[in-house]
């Protein structure tokens, strides 16, 4: 059966040339449409043939986003906005949870699915799955996630977060500052831990391991990380959150263990959210003037004009963080 690479080879002209005579003959010159249609005629070619018919360009229309934990602060505050942007361009969002143990079982399974894009939120990256996402060339944004040398992401400077919100409480006479965050397995918590370890180190201020406390944000591990603070013999007098729902489930707890707030014990967040800004007692924190929800629209416009306008352009987005002082942080001498 004669196929389209044999009349090319018998034209003389490429296989795409080919194609463009049979299907937009208007788009070459007379004497190419020539020499083409004489080597079809010369070779009795048939474009019914099943094999030589011309595929079409076809997507999935199907984005993944795939995640490090679920309960990652920036995934929660971000995923809803990108479902939902996504949806309204026509676009299916498959959410994916990646853990160490199934990791490259995960990437396997989503890149064999043959999807439009890809937005990693809050995940780390070794080298053999960076390589494999740039060999597939589907297009795909780190958000809240980093690799050396990655040409798209978008993220917040989380060290940067944890860094001002223990400055603040250095800055207002505190010393005795506990941290109680998530898994530091997790980019979002590590990144912000390490700010908070660099401001004390920078302070010279002493360090003691009892008062960094690494829990899961259910309410019992919170609790459970409250009375193990409470439990100490010199008790801090300042804590950092790494986020805001984790300190505002704290000031619930010390709150109804009869302490005032912030008299008696202050306590920052991070991430500058909606709930900390309304909650009944503003919370103080550090995050960014713009919302997560936005953040996460970045990302899937961004996406989505890589997919559907074959924009390429390198783009590196660190949303700066400021501290927002409201009302749960307060001078030492003050209580």
């Amino acid at each position: 059966m004669v196929s389209t690479t044999d009349v090319a080879k018998h034209a003389g002209v490429s296989q795409t040339t080919v194609s463009r005579v049979l299907n937009k003959p208007d788009q070459v010159k007379k004497d190419t449409y020539d020499k083409v249609m004489a080597a079809v005629n010369e070779l009795n070619y048939s474009a019914t043939s099943p094999e030589d018919a011309v595929p079409e360009a076809r997507t999935t229309k199907t984005i993944s986003l795939i995640a490090g934990p679920l309960d990652d602060p920036i995934f929660i505050g971000s995923a809803p906005s990108i479902i939902s942007l996504a949806k309204e361009q026509g676009y299916q969002v498959n959410v994916h949870f990646v853990t160490k143990e199934n990791e490259h079982e995960t990437y396997d399974t989503v890149l064999s699915s043959k999807v439009d894009g890809l937005i990693l939120t809050s995940v780390g990256l070794d080298g053999a799955i960076h390589e494999k996402l740039l060999q597939t060339k589907i297009p795909f944004i780190l958000l809240n996630s980093n690799y050396p040398g990655s040409r798209h992401s978008i993220g917040l400077d989380n060290v940067e977060a944890g860094y001002l919100a223990a400055s603040h409480l250095l800055g207002i006479k505190h010393q005795e500052i506990a941290w109680i965050g998530g898994p530091l397995n997790n980019p979002t918590y590590k990144e912000r831990f390490q700010g908070f370890i660099y401001a004390l180190q920078e302070a010279k201020s002493k360090i003691r391991k009892k008062r960094l406390v690494i829990a899961d944000r259910d309410k019992e591990s919170l609790y459970n990380a409250f009375e193990d603070l409470q439990a100490l013999k010199k008790k801090p007098t300042a804590i950092v959150a790494a986020t805001d729902e984790i300190a505002i489930q704290l000031l619930d707890f010390y709150r109804e263990a009869g302490y005032q707030i912030p008299e008696d014990i202050s306590i920052i967040g991070i991430g500058n959210s909606e709930i900390g800004q309304h909650s009944a007692i503003g919370l103080t924190s550090v995050g960014t003037a713009d919302s997560l929800a936005n953040l996460g629209q970045e990302a899937i416009k961004r996406l989505l004009d890589m997919v559907t306008l074959n924009q390429d352009e390198e783009f590196n987005v660190s949303r700066e963080v400021h501290l927002y002082e409201r009302e749960t942080t307060a001078t030492l001498s003050k209580r």
